[in-house]
């Protein structure tokens, strides 16, 4: 199982990020059913993208969840507990409700991470010597 964040999913969408637009639109298609979709990317990828004027974009990505092509998921009560519990120990890194949500789902269902974001990813931890299972590491990820 693959907990997806919002930036794969951003440049799977955009054709203009070239290699890594091609590199995530493979690892997503291989991951199929096996990517689990938090509401709350659902959100903030509709919201950045609409915001950037690209609501057919949003609008695929929302039917393809629809179709199944993705599993689209909220938080369990407990992940959200601990979604929460993160937010108020990392209030003021600039981590948002999507990524902490991401991190606690990955952490219950014993998921990958799939993310493009290092930096958040790297600093928040549950306890000392954590780290996230992250299915792509920095030096994997191609430029745009």
């Amino acid at each position: 199982m693959i907990v997806c964040d919002t930036g794969p999913i951003v440049s799977a969408l955009n054709r203009g990020e070239g290699r890594r637009h091609r590199f995530a639109t493979e690892i997503l298609a291989r991951g199929g059913r096996d990517v689990v979709v938090p509401w709350p990317v659902l959100t903030e990828v509709d919201l950045l993208l609409r915001a950037r004027g690209h609501h057919a974009a949003a609008t695929v990505f929302v039917r393809a969840l629809a179709d199944g092509v993705h599993q689209l998921a909220a938080p369990h009560d407990d992940e959200l507990a601990t979604a929460i519990g993160l937010a108020e120990r990392y209030e003021k890194t600039g981590i948002d409700l999507p990524d902490l949500t991401v991190m606690a789902m990955a952490k219950a269902r014993d998921a990958w991470v799939l993310t493009w974001d290092y930096r958040h990813f790297r600093s928040v931890v549950l306890h000392r010597g954590h780290q996230w299972d992250l299915l792509v590491g920095e030096n994997e990820l191609p430029a745009p």
